[in-house]
């Protein structure tokens, strides 16, 4: 359960990047980076997303820079018409939003997309060098307090950065959303996690099975085959027994059986201490 929240989280959440959503090399767009709108599959990804919620997925992790903002449309069509209340809502601000005076358009835009009235998370989507992210912080405060916002969190922030925005911001961190599985444990020091723990910052696992490569690790394989389950469920399980939250996007119905379903894979301590070791 993701900490200073009411609402009870199901340990594996619905990751959005390439919904809707593609990276174009030639596009001269400069608020995104190159990433577009992909059209065509609208239908489809809303199916998966639905049954993703069907299945017990409530947790729906947005970006502004996927689909340079269309994901958050497409997103919004697939939970209209469900309790709001159900559902933990979070989306986070690119660089060109974090500036003086423009977090409050941005989130507007967000609520309009989605279809809501409040997001549970807003995220600072990383700690760039080229602009003053910190700017956000007060402004996110603001609209925590008139109940825009619910939670203040932050992505790809090393502890450094974490510090400063905790003693910038009025409402304190409540989650970190960086990098980490079970191939790649760099960015998790013993120190990042021993703040997040003191702080109750919750760990959001993006990549969990790091691009399909820990489908070919044989270390997870074998792991997978004595508990005749999948490597991706491994890779999950190894996550959520650590006490992270990851967020795998899948628009296949069998994968998405196999994300919800990695809850139930228990491993041992031996397997844990093995998985620790890659």
């Amino acid at each position: 359960m993701l900490t200073k929240s009411n609402k009870r989280l199901f340990p594996v959440g619905i990751g959005a990047w390439d919904i809707s959503s593609q990276l174009n090399p030639d596009s001269t767009d400069p608020n995104y980076g190159g990433v577009e709108p992909l059209r065509g599959n609208e239908e489809s990804e809303i199916e998966a997303i639905r049954y993703s919620i069907s299945r017990g997925q409530n947790h729906i992790d947005c970006a502004e820079i996927y689909g340079g903002f269309y994901t958050d449309e497409v997103i919004g069509r697939a939970i209209a018409g469900l309790q709001r209340e159900d559902l933990y809502l979070g989306d986070k601000l690119w660089k060109n939003s974090v500036g003086a005076g423009k977090v409050r358009p941005t989130v507007k835009a967000m609520l309009k997309k989605l279809g809501t009235n409040y997001l549970d998370m807003l995220y600072i989507h990383a700690p760039w060098d080229d602009v003053d992210w910190s700017t956000a912080i007060s402004q996110i405060d603001d609209l925590i307090d008139e109940g825009l916002v619910r939670h203040f969190g932050v992505s790809n922030f090393t502890l450094e950065d974490m510090v400063k925005a905790n003693a910038l911001a009025r409402h304190s961190l409540s989650a970190n959303q960086v990098n980490y599985n079970v191939l790649h444990k760099d960015e998790v020091s013993p120190d990042f996690r021993g703040y997040c723990n003191y702080n109750q910052i919750q760990l959001i696992a993006y990549q969990p099975i790091k691009r399909q490569e820990v489908l070919h690790n044989t270390i997870i394989q074998k792991i997978a085959l004595d508990h005749a389950s999948s490597a991706a469920q491994i890779a999950l399980a190894w996550l959520i027994q650590d006490g992270a939250l990851p967020i795998p996007k899948s628009t296949n119905k069998q994968h998405i059986d196999e994300n919800v379903d990695a809850v139930n894979v228990l491993l041992t301590k031996d397997e844990i201490e093995l998985l620790n070791s890659i």
